[in-house]
């Protein structure tokens, strides 16, 4: 303890000793030091962890926290996110997530608990919370859906037919960022929940968004779906007319300029489907029927004639010379004139009309205007038959909103790349201090330690020898900073080299950051 103090008290009296410049110098070195460490420990402890989970439910995780705790992980919780040491992630996520209900509890409900001495209604209760919880997990499976509810008003049923009420349902969804429910997709979560469920139409199923849309409305109705359809035709027109806009562009921008030539086209599309019919005839006969038919009748005494009166009367009939003979034969052929039918299915979409209108910059002579003519018009398909038009004309574009995008643009790529370069600096110069402040902080102890060492020489010589002369009193010169040795030298290239090409230091940081992180 004695020698602690006395080495304390040393280091004191040293401190005290020191010039202002001294001190001054071995305090900003200290606390550059001090901040580079912690630069230093906040930049591994952030490279230390990695994201287990974010964005969970409270049960879940409350589950998750007590599950880690009990395993005795070190946990990093920041905000709704759970961060442990990275190679602990991958093992934790696949062990945790098999405890995780993701908010909602379905038949688990009926594990937890007895159901000895439970009363009808209870069991109902539970039994719709079973099914409600089951239901948002099969919705919360979708890819567009980041989090479900669902409620269910069950059906009541009665012995007496008017009496009994159909149940209800409403579905509440949060859509992931960007994603979007279509009609079709919100009539699969309506069936699904009329499906799961018992005594629940469709018609009673309302959808609602996490921005208070009611996506359900009118999806069964007849005239809203053929107002759907209407825009779904009208965004297929769009959709035509964008693709025949970007070939055109894509083939004149390079000969004419980029952002020279505009281009709009119209199209008018026909999506009634049609069948068509054409009968042809054919000059060649085809036989339709054929009948044959033969009689013959010969008898040695005399002919018998039958009436179909009785067929117990006979008629015998003879000749002069006692022989009867008769013969008939009849061949009968019907013909029909041939045909040929063709049917012919158009699917809808085809085009009735195109027209298109392009605009170039500047003027145009009569041979460049029949030019570009004949490049949109191979471009579109232009069939002057179906009343397609195309029209071409050449005047001078205002470059004010042009400049002002151009100039927006350079402004932010300008403040992003400053923004960038500024972090990079500010890495730089915690290195550089850092290194700077050891530097320092070194030579000041060297320093020390030689005048220590030559006070304790000069107190030697005069205990010891009586009769030797006193020793003239040495005057030592002013500490310099800049000494002039290997590693100063060292160090006035590096800041000359990163003065006259910072962005290859830049550079050179940067793979040093990269394999740090890796």
């Amino acid at each position: 303890m004695e020698k602690l103090k006395e080495s304390l008290r040393k280091v004191l009296d040293k401190l005290k000793s020191m010039k202002l410049g001294t001190k001054i110098a071995l305090g900003v070195s200290l606390v550059a030091f001090i901040g580079a460490m912690i630069f230093l420990g906040v930049y591994m402890k952030s490279n230390k962890y990695g994201l287990l989970f974010s964005n969970l439910d409270p049960g879940d995780a409350k589950v998750v926290t007590e599950k880690l705790k009990e395993k005795k992980v070190d946990t990093d919780i920041r905000g709704n996110s759970i961060y442990v040491p990275k190679d602990m992630v991958d093992g934790l996520r696949l062990e945790l997530t098999s405890e995780m209900s993701n908010g909602s509890k379905g038949y688990e409900l009926l594990d937890q608990g007895n159901s000895f001495g439970m009363t009808d209604d209870e069991f109902k209760v539970k039994k719709q919370r079973m099914l409600q919880g089951e239901i948002e997990k099969t919705i919360k499976s979708f890819p567009q859906i980041q989090s479900a509810r669902v409620h269910l008003t069950p059906a009541q049923d009665s012995v007496f037919v008017k009496d009994s009420k159909p149940g209800k349902a409403a579905v509440y969804l949060q859509l992931k960022q960007g994603e979007k429910l279509e009609v079709e997709q919100v009539k699969a979560i309506v069936s699904l929940v009329s499906g799961a469920t018992q005594n629940i139409p469709k018609e009673s199923v309302e959808v609602i968004d996490d921005k208070m849309n009611l996506l359900s409305r009118d999806i069964f109705d007849e005239a809203a779906i053929a107002t759907g359809a209407l825009d779904k035709n009208r965004q297929a027109e769009l959709e035509y007319e964008s693709k025949l806009e970007k070939a055109v562009l894509s083939m004149l921008e390079p000969v004419i300029g980029n952002g020279k030539v505009k281009v709009k086209v119209n199209s008018d599309l026909d999506f009634d489907a049609v069948q068509k019919t054409v009968t042809t005839p054919d000059p060649n006969k085809v036989p339709v029927s054929e009948s044959s038919s033969r009689e013959t009748n010969s008898s040695a005494g005399g002919r018998v004639g039958q009436s179909p009166v009785d067929n117990n009367m006979n008629n015998t009939i003879a000749d002069a010379n006692g022989n009867t003979t008769s013969s008939k034969e009849e061949t009968k052929t019907n013909y029909e004139v041939g045909k040929t039918e063709v049917k012919t299915i158009t699917a809808p979409g085809e085009v009735r009309r195109l027209t298109a209108s392009v605009v170039v910059d500047g003027n145009l002579d009569p041979r460049t205007e029949e030019s570009v003519k004949d490049l949109v018009a191979n471009a579109i398909g232009y069939k002057a038959d179906r009343g397609d038009g195309i029209s071409v004309v050449g005047m001078t574009f205002d470059p004010t909103l042009k400049d002002n995008a151009k100039k927006e643009l350079e402004d932010m790529e300008k403040q992003a790349a400053q923004q960038k370069k500024m972090k990079l600096y500010r890495t730089i110069g915690i290195a550089l201090t850092a290194l700077l402040a050891v530097i320092v902080l070194m030579i000041v102890l060297r320093k020390g330690r030689k005048k220590d060492d030559e006070e304790e020489l000069g107190g030697l010589d005069v205990v010891i020898g009586d009769n030797v002369a006193p020793k003239e009193t040495v005057e030592f010169a002013p500490i310099e900073f800049e000494v002039n040795d290997e590693r100063t030298h060292i160090e006035k290239e590096i800041k000359k080299y990163a003065s006259e090409k910072p962005d290859q230091v830049i550079d050179i940081v940067k793979s040093w950051i990269a394999e740090d992180e890796r």
